[in-house]
């Protein structure tokens, strides 16, 4: 066997091998992709903390970091558990799905009454086939209720996981940037170190988006649930700030549990409008804006390509693709830039950004409050001194009057 004949069999193995690889971790890509997000979140903790023993600095930052945001899911998750429980609301939603379609199918037949063609063959083979689709739609909520309790374990578990990856991630980092620095050829490293620092400001700009548009969805919930009059408007805030910043659950599960709330006291129409209503507000206008924005500003990727990945990836990847889809399209806009256009790409680190506006701030704040005491405690002093100063002019007029 030539050498010709042999590198083409060793490229071929090696595809063979990494089709192969692709297979065996495609299952754990949402692992991966959450590890990616704990790793960008626990790293400026661990540069701050910057210790010589590499492993005991990421060990401390990944605590100080996970450990308090493990445990606020967790409280999170267990006041909503405790909530449902003792209002029993998961037991009146499973007993009480054949009233929904009951109600659901009587408002359709009053519908169809209503616009006069309730007697018509068309309006029963339209009745006909609603009635189906609401059947099948109440048989996937109950089977997706089930299916949600016995994965929930294996939810928790795979979080533990990616918590455990992005360990390494982020105490490795930096060996394998330069590892993948020195497997390039002399020429073409500086275009791959500015290719690997523009893909490092796309996946940042990603998770900092992410972090911002569950925040900002936090807060405009709590405006929305104030105003539609729900009964904690700043719990139920909290929890969907947590459940959108989880891809795998989402806040449109807090929407789903608000129509089976409304419908199952027949209230179907409040129920529709309710859902409406939240997802247009709190969900559509800031995924669409808020989101595509913020991560474009940083990565220095146009926002519509980030909304395209986002809503590309969410079709064909599913809930993960929120993440995957922009990641994706922002590599690949990136690499035309940097490395085939050769521009220069650095992530603009927002965080820093905002945390020193907030310090200069917080110190004009001060300086402005310095002075106006300083001025309250001058302006008796010139009072006291003018007073002194009328009382020795009205002795001088008596002196000489005298």
């Amino acid at each position: 066997m030539d050498s010709r004949s042999f590198e083409i069999g060793t490229i071929i193995a090696f595809c063979v091998l990494l089709v192969l690889g692709f297979y065996i971790t495609y299952y754990f890509l949402d692992v991966l992709l959450i590890a990616v997000i704990f790793s960008y979140l626990v790293r400026p903790a661990k540069d701050k903390i910057d210790l010589k023993n590499e492993t005991l600095s990421t060990f401390l930052a990944e605590v100080i970091v996970l450990v308090p945001l493990f445990l606020f899911l967790a409280f999170t998750f267990v006041s909503l558990m405790n909530a449902l429980v003792a209002q029993h609301a998961l037991k009146d939603i499973l007993l009480e799905l054949q009233t929904i379609e009951n109600t659901l199918v009587g408002f359709i037949e009053r519908t169809l009454h209503f616009l006069g063609i309730s007697e018509t063959q068309i309006a029963e083979e339209s009745l006909k086939l609603m009635t189906e689709k609401i059947g099948i739609f109440t048989q996937e909520v109950t089977k997706t209720i089930i299916d949600w309790a016995f994965k929930l374990p294996g939810g928790i578990a795979r979080l533990f996981f990616a918590a455990f990856l992005s360990f390494y991630f982020v105490r490795d980092g930096k060996g394998i940037k330069e590892a993948l620095i020195k497997m390039a050829p002399e020429p073409s490293r500086p275009r791959i170190t500015k290719l690997i620092n523009a893909c490092d400001a796309v996946v940042y700009g990603i998770v900092v988006g992410y972090l911002f548009k569950a925040i900002i969805t936090g807060f405009i919930s709590v405006i929305v649930f104030y105003i539609l009059g729900f009964g904690d408007p700043v719990v139920m805030g909290v929890v969907v700030a947590v459940f959108d910043f989880i891809p795998l659950i989402g806040p449109w599960t807090v929407f789903l549990g608000l129509f089976l709330w409304y419908a199952l006291q027949g209230q179907l129409v409040y129920a529709v409008e309710v859902v409406i209503i939240c997802y247009v507000t709190i969900s559509l206008i800031p995924e669409l804006y808020i989101r595509p924005k913020i991560s474009g500003v940083i990565s220095h990727v146009h926002p519509m390509v980030m909304l395209i990945g986002i809503l590309g990836g969410i079709m064909a990847l599913g809930p993960i693709g929120v993440l995957a889809g922009p990641l994706i399209l922002g590599v690949i806009v990136v690499t035309v830039k940097s490395y085939f256009l050769d521009i220069e790409i650095e992530r603009e680190d927002i965080i820093d950004r905002t945390l020193l506006s907030l310090r200069r701030r917080i110190s004009q704040l001060k300086s402005r409050k310095e002075k106006e005491t300083e001025k309250e405690t001058e302006e008796p002093h010139k009072k006291t001194q003018k007073h002194e100063k009328t009382n020795h002019k009205f002795e001088e007029e008596e002196k000489w009057q005298k």
